[in-house]
């Protein structure tokens, strides 16, 4: 393997895990939003015989805002570390942290709806993660949503959204069972 593929393909990384840390923080602040009475209302499924009963208008907008909540603090954070926009990092600094929050979040929860659909389809219960197929599909077609809007959207480079198809899921999974750990999922 060449060394300058080998950086890329680090540093791609390393872009994808920074940018995937504000979808881990706005899905560790969500389900704190859930319990506000302001959510109740929306503690409903989007169409239970389509998506099952897992799939509520409640995910499908706490997850935006607390995603752009987010962005907004990271942005923050980039400026309080003075940390400069070199060409080779994509930081939140370099967004709209409401448009790419907003989006990002909400492409996220929307990526997994067709995913419910066919697992409701075959006769899979919401929520099963005893195959380990289902499991990594589960945690795909969320993080391969995003990917397709930060190439389309957001023009990001071809090799970052190529390098997500493997890391992002990857760490996904990680971020799940981390959640679940913490009693958060």
């Amino acid at each position: 393997m060449d060394i300058n593929f080998g950086l890329l393909i680090f540093r791609d990384s390393l872009n994808i895990i920074w940018l995937a840390s504000a979808l881990f923080l706005g899905g560790v602040i969500e389900p704190f939003l859930w319990k506000t009475s302001l959510f109740e209302i929306f503690n409903q499924p989007i169409n239970q015989e389509l998506f099952g009963a897992n799939k509520r208008w409640r995910g499908l907008i706490s997850l935006p805002l607390t995603h752009a909540a987010s962005v907004f603090f990271l942005q923050w954070v980039e400026g309080q570390l003075g940390v400069v926009s070199n060409g080779k990092f994509i930081l939140f600094s370099d967004f709209n942290w409401w448009e790419y929050g907003l989006l990002v979040g909400l492409v996220f929860n929307l990526a997994e709806l067709p995913n419910s659909y066919l697992k409701r389809r075959l006769g899979i219960p919401p929520g099963d993660e005893s195959n380990p197929w289902f499991f990594l599909v589960d945690h795909a077609d969320s993080t391969y949503g995003t990917l397709l809007l930060w190439y389309f959207y957001f023009n990001f480079p071809l090799h970052l959204v190529l390098t997500g198809f493997v890391v992002a899921p990857l760490l996904f999974m990680g971020a799940t069972l981390l959640r679940k750990r913490l009693g958060l999922k």
